[in-house]
């Protein structure tokens, strides 16, 4: 599925579900007996719109999830059980949505009309739970969701689009979950850069074996230590990108001249960790016109240097490079959260595909996106619980009960 088909089958989804939850409230009215005649041909249009978008939008669901089949079959072959620990951490982000979602109703509650019929001592008492309770459910959330990250299996199905592939050396996921110089404890390099790539396609990478909880960033598979070339060959194949980050080891080896030898060259993307030039000849090896290790001299960044090829496999090195100005200067200082190294690195990444004709537009503010994400999805959360709640309450309300 492509990206304008996604993003049509999204605003197709949530105008269904707008017009559904509106005809719902106008029914609550007609039952009421508030704007019965307004409120019935309102319930009856928004109603009939929900009715004529279910179809295409059942339809376009249906082609999502059946144009990533294969590549799903794949990464879910192997499939680690659920551990105990990540259905108790997923139990307490349930509550945290809960609380959230509950102690907005309640701070609702006692600013609405009905609240001035409370007395002052009771209507005080349900505002200062009310915040209480979003605020320690906004707090449960912000602690839960970095061990709430779904598969790669998931993430493919709810996305539609044919994957980015990154390969990179399981040492270096510590370096990835490090924070950039943003203060906050949430939003590692992988988040940021995952959010960035995402304007190509989901983000999906192999799963350190016995890891217990992956953390947020690329969507986890996993693959057997004895049998893994085959289906990561295959993955190359279906793959729209491939991003690997250049570090030891023999299977970083293998990746490097396997796409070399069955993937075209605007396909891989290699990222250079900074400071360290001597990668260049780990390159070299699979390459007819070698890097030389001056090209690879940058600073000590995360990733200091992408690189992307053109036709005939000649490497184009793009260093990681600060921007100036006043935006910069406030990222230093910790007062911005926006211009992290990661938005660099994305900047960097945008212009090596560029220049491999593929123009991703939105690839900068993804990753800037991504560093105020987890508050934006806990509000969202909340609210996506409030209104379930306010619709219970109106349906209480026609009932007699409230």
């Amino acid at each position: 599925m492509s990206s304008r088909l996604r993003m049509f089958a999204r605003w197709i989804t949530a105008v269904a579900v707008a017009a559904a939850y509106v005809a719902l409230h106008l029914l609550v009215n007609v039952g009421t007996g508030r704007h019965v005649r307004g409120s019935t041909v309102g319930a009856s249009w928004c109603g009939a719109i929900a009715l004529v978008l279910l179809g295409p939008a059942l339809w376009l669901r249906h082609r999502r999830r059946s144009g990533v089949a294969e590549i799903v079959g794949l990464v879910d072959r192997y499939g680690p059980r659920q551990p105990r620990r990540r259905r108790a951490v997923r139990i307490a982000g349930a509550a945290g949505r809960a609380l959230s979602a509950g102690g907005a109703l309640a701070v609702a509650v006692a600013l609405s009309e009905r609240g001035e019929g409370l007395s002052p001592e009771v209507s005080l008492l349900l505002l200062a739970g009310g915040v209480a309770a979003a605020g320690s459910g906004l707090l449960v959330l912000r602690r839960t969701r970095p061990y709430a990250a779904r598969g790669a299996a998931q993430v493919l199905l709810r996305d539609g689009r044919r994957p980015v592939l990154y390969l990179r050396s399981f040492d270096d996921d510590a370096a990835a979950r490090a924070g950039g110089r943003a203060r906050t404890d949430l939003h590692t390099r992988e988040v940021q850069f995952a959010a960035a790539l995402g304007a190509v396609g989901p983000v999906i990478a192999v799963g350190q074996p016995g890891e217990d909880l992956p953390r947020l960033g690329a969507a986890r598979f996993y693959l057997p230590l004895d049998d893994w070339q085959g289906t990561v060959r295959r993955l190359m194949d279906l793959s729209q990108l491939i991003v690997l980050r250049l570090g030891q080891g023999e299977g970083l080896r293998w990746e490097i001249g396997e796409a070399r030898a069955t993937q075209p060259p605007a396909k891989l993307i290699l990222l250079a960790p900074g400071g360290l030039p001597e990668l260049a000849g780990q390159v070299n090896e699979s390459l007819p016109t070698p890097l030389l290790p001056g090209e690879m001299v940058t600073d000590g960044y995360w990733i200091g240097a992408v690189i992307a090829f053109d036709g005939h496999w000649t490497p184009r090195v793009f260093p990681v490079k600060e921007r100036k100005g006043p935006a910069a200067w406030m990222a230093r200082s910790g007062i911005s959260h926006l211009h992290t190294p990661t938005v660099h690195l994305a900047r960097t990444i945008h212009t090596a595909l560029a220049a491999t004709g593929r123009r991703p537009r939105t690839m900068a503010w993804r990753a800037q996106l991504a560093t105020r994400k987890a508050d934006l999805v806990s509000v969202g959360l909340a609210l996506a619980m409030v209104l379930p709640g306010w619709l219970g309450y109106r349906i209480l309300q026609l009932a007699g009960r409230w």
